[in-house]
């Protein structure tokens, strides 16, 4: 351990499991806590100077909730970024702005949020991570993509040592993506980040025949897994419209919820508690049960080729995903956990990895599993699914 003069605190050897919420991985060569931006200034005046990490490249340590480390020493620099903050920059009668430390727990801004009665955040209850990473891999579900409410992403250039601001349209925000996988990996740490939240104007939230069209989906059990949502083209067209509007409510399994528990007009708190109930049926919790959360995307497909399977798959559920943008085709959103249960591999063991046996789309940690275990898992369910259905499922946690 080097304690700097700045303050700044660089650990060597530090295991990585205490940082994965599957339990795996070996040790970081070296570590250190970002708690201000300061640091990072301080950071990036060290690793100009000592020679010891002028080569060594930098890695940004979210909530370790969606990526699986390598086994063994990785020759990087983790940066865990705790840096805290929650200010009120711009406020109307309709929204708010709120500029939000990229070291903050993602959940308990969701319920500081839903605490203040603004709109935005519900749908995205009970997702582990911090608001840093949210950016990074457009953390969704239940109707709602986190680039739904971002204005702007404030960011450290590793590069110029410098802050800068990059806005929403040049974020290239995608299903489970961003920039900040692609051209900007490596680039950018990310500070904090700015959201636009609605005002509602009654503590109750429409649902029922005064609320937007919903979209046509066939459900098929999926919804609230990262990715199983229905065309957000349609919500978006229809949001304007009703203030008070959810797209939580756009699924069926939390208007069952509702329905099964009397609630005709729920407030931002009751659907919050929904989605959290409903996702703890259904994702386990990576304290009890190592895992990170959703382990492959939902697969997009040609609509044509969608009807040509479902002939011989009847019932199989899917999304609208708007159309190609090279070919303008038709897509479709397949949920890649009734690929896995209809292949007969929901519950099924690989050793010291398992699918999950209460959602197919969950790989866990039996105790003591390697990277190369759950590599091993990965292609197996990957084959299996091609062999079966003629669909190819991605990956979705990073790889380290």
């Amino acid at each position: 351990m080097h304690k700097f003069d700045s303050g700044v605190i660089i650990q060597e050897y530090v295991n990585i499991k205490d940082y994965s919420t599957l339990k795996i991985g070996g040790q970081f060569r070296y570590f250190t806590i970002i708690n201000f931006i300061k640091d990072l200034n301080s950071l990036y005046a060290i690793a100009q100077s000592e020679l010891k990490y002028k080569n060594i490249p930098i890695f940004i340590l979210g909530g370790g909730s969606n990526i699986v480390f390598s086994d063994g020493v990785l020759n990087i620099l983790a940066l865990k970024i705790e840096i805290k903050g929650f200010d009120i920059i711009n406020e109307n009668d309709d929204c708010i702005d709120i500029k939000i430390g990229g070291g903050e727990n993602w959940d308990e801004i969701v319920q500081k949020t839903i605490d203040m009665n603004l709109s935005g955040f519900e749908s995205l209850s009970a997702i582990p991570g911090t608001v840093g990473a949210g950016p990074v891999q457009n953390i969704g579900a239940y109707g709602a993509e986190v680039k739904d409410t971002i204005l702007e992403v404030e960011v450290f250039d590793i590069e110029k040592g410098s802050i800068s601001i990059i806005l929403n349209k040049d974020c290239k925000f995608g299903y489970r993506d961003s920039i900040f996988k692609n051209e900007a990996k490596g680039k950018y740490i990310i500070t904090s980040v700015v959201y636009r939240l609605n005002k509602l104007t009654s503590p109750k939230v429409l649902l029922g025949s005064s609320s937007p069209a919903r979209p046509r989906v066939r459900s098929g059990g999926d919804e609230g897994k990262r990715g199983a949502r229905p065309s957000q083209e349609v919500l978006s067209a229809s949001l304007p419209q009703f203030k008070n509007f959810s797209p939580a409510l756009s699924y069926p399994g939390v208007l069952k919820y509702f329905e099964e528990n009397n609630i005709k007009n729920p407030t931002l708190k009751e659907i919050r508690t929904a989605i959290i109930n409903i996702r703890k049926e259904k994702l386990p919790n990576p304290n009890e049960i190592p895992n990170v959360g959703s382990f492959f995307k939902n697969p997009i497909i040609l609509k044509e080729s969608f009807s040509a399977i479902s002939r011989t798959y009847g019932g199989m559920p899917y999304f609208d995903a708007g159309k190609d943008k090279t070919t303008r085709q038709d897509m479709v959103k397949i949920p890649a956990g009734w690929l896995i249960e209809n292949a007969g591999l929901k519950g099924k063991s690989f050793g010291n990895i398992s699918v999950y046996d209460k959602n197919a789309l969950i790989l866990i940690n039996n105790g003591n599993a390697t990277v190369d275990d759950v590599m091993v898992a990965k292609n197996k369910i990957i084959k299996t699914i091609e062999e079966k259905f003629g669909i190819t499922l991605e990956q979705e946690p990073e790889t380290l």
